[in-house]
């Protein structure tokens, strides 16, 4: 069983989005969420236009394997904000933990700040090695190469190596990736669908399967089927135990979950042994940009979209609004559902007051003086806040000269690490000291430049003042 899974659709966010092809169509990363650690590499072949292609990978067992699981939901939320900053020549995207682990659908906790710890090492370590498998786009060629998912990445936090809480992150993707979406080799990914899926091996072969609809050479061309030999699947969704039985068996959990949702119509298994076929039957998925946030609140607990959209449509808004908060209050209080997705549609639609509210439920005049509450407590958390910051400004400009440069210097340390050399420190100390520069605004501004990423404009200032 997987945690449960963080609510992923915000308001207002496209539904509709981007992931560059080649990387989704070769499926680095193994579909499995646990894998032995002695499974460090695989490798398989597959015809393209009349030639064998060849894809591998290695990852030493230190680093756990070859990259699994809850690795594809972060390489994933790694191209998503790679593209939504513009694709830079750097090929560096600049996040902090809490937005990446946001964007991948996951908790900003302690434990998935180790998953996205070991997660980037992985990325790191793994090496793919290609053979006439990766599609240059701009001169319509196949092309072979060796490269690792994240080439570099740094982490700039109160723990070294670690993902912690506020940690800002530098991460560089392999220069293969980064000229491949620049060239505009990408395929649309309906984002609300993927981060509503529960288990992560279900959203890897909804990502693989997804791209396999689209044909290579033309992207807006898609498939209504795709019929794959069931070992060569295995080995695309780099499944570790390929015995018939145990392929169908780690496969049937993702089968079901993507027939419910509609986006499989049919799963066909034909044949006997190594010649066993595997066809897919896609159903008819829709793309929901155009959607309320209430129906995409729907489909995030399981409603199939049609279904959300006539809900909302036939009984407006505020009714289907109030039964789901009713649904949630139900399910908070214990009651039991052997089908989540049926009792919540059903609690929409009934007429009859089957379902008692449940002890503390608010209607929606209560909700609104609740609401009214929770606003003016933040507020109040606001304001106490700002409060807490002039008393610490207070405090800190109480200091001497002295003891502001030492504080200042500890943070700057943490932040700029080695971009400036021990003389340098010690020059900007001094500078400090003598009072030749605010020290608390130099630490805030060094602190908001990292965060957006602007680390080497300040560090000119800096070294104005360790001249």
């Amino acid at each position: 069983m997987t945690r449960e899974r963080k609510s992923k659709v915000q308001r207002g966010q496209a539904m509709q989005r981007f992931t560059e092809a080649n990387v989704a169509r070769l499926g680095l990363i193994s579909i499995q969420e646990r894998i032995p650690a002695d499974f460090t590499r695989w490798a398989f072949e597959f015809e393209v236009d009349g030639r064998m292609g060849h894809l591998s990978c290695f990852s030493p067992a230190e680093c756990g394997g070859v990259p699994h699981g809850l690795d594809g939901d972060i390489a994933n939320a790694l191209i998503d904000l790679f593209m939504e900053q513009g694709a830079p020549e750097s090929g560096t995207v600049t996040t902090t933990a809490s937005q990446l682990l946001q964007r991948a659908g996951l908790h900003n906790n302690g434990h998935y700040h180790r998953v996205l710890t070991e997660s980037l090492r992985r990325l790191k370590q793994a090496t793919y090695t290609l053979s006439h498998a990766w599609r240059d786009h701009e001169q319509q060629r196949w092309t072979s190469g060796t490269f690792s998912y994240v080439l570099a990445y740094e982490v700039t936090s109160g723990e070294r190596d670690t993902v912690t809480e506020g940690a800002v992150l530098a991460i560089t993707l392999a220069r293969q990736i980064g000229q491949s979406i620049r060239a505009k080799y990408v395929k649309p990914l309906d984002y609300a669908f993927l981060t509503s899926l529960e288990r992560p091996l279900t959203r890897a072969l909804y990502r693989l399967l997804d791209a396999k609809r689209h044909d290579p050479h033309d992207l807006t061309r898609v498939v209504a089927s795709y019929q794959v030999n069931l070992l060569d699947w295995a080995a695309e969704c780099k499944i570790v135990d390929l015995r018939t039985d145990k392929i169908r068996r780690t496969l049937e959990g993702a089968h079901e979950e993507l027939r419910e949702r509609g986006y499989l119509q049919e799963v066909v298994y034909e044949g006997r042994g190594r010649k066993q076929t595997l066809t897919y039957r896609f159903g008819v998925q829709p793309v929901g940009e155009s959607d309320s946030a209430l129906i995409l609140a729907l489909v995030t607990l399981r409603v199939a979209r049609p279904v959300a959209r006539k809900l909302v449509e036939t009984l407006g808004e505020a009714r289907v609004q109030a039964r789901l908060n009713k649904f949630r209050a139900l399910l908070a209080s214990g009651y039991q559902a052997r089908n989540p997705s049926a009792l919540l549609v059903d609690v929409i639609k009934d007429e009859e007051g089957k379902y008692a509210d449940p002890l503390g439920f608010a209607s929606p005049e209560q909700g609104k003086a609740a609401q009214e509450a929770r606003v003016e407590r933040k507020q109040r958390a606001v304001v106490d806040l700002e409060h807490e910051e002039r008393e610490r400004e207070a405090a800190f400009q109480a200091l001497s000269l002295e003891a502001q440069a030492d504080q200042t210097l500890r943070t700057l340390q943490l932040v700029l690490k080695t971009r400036l050399d021990t003389a340098q420190y010690a020059r900007l100390r001094s500078a400090l000291a003598a009072g030749r520069a605010d020290a608390g605004q130099v630490a805030k501004a060094v602190t908001r430049a990292a965060f957006e990423g602007t680390v080497e404009k300040v560090l000119e200032d800096l070294v104005v003042l360790t001249g």
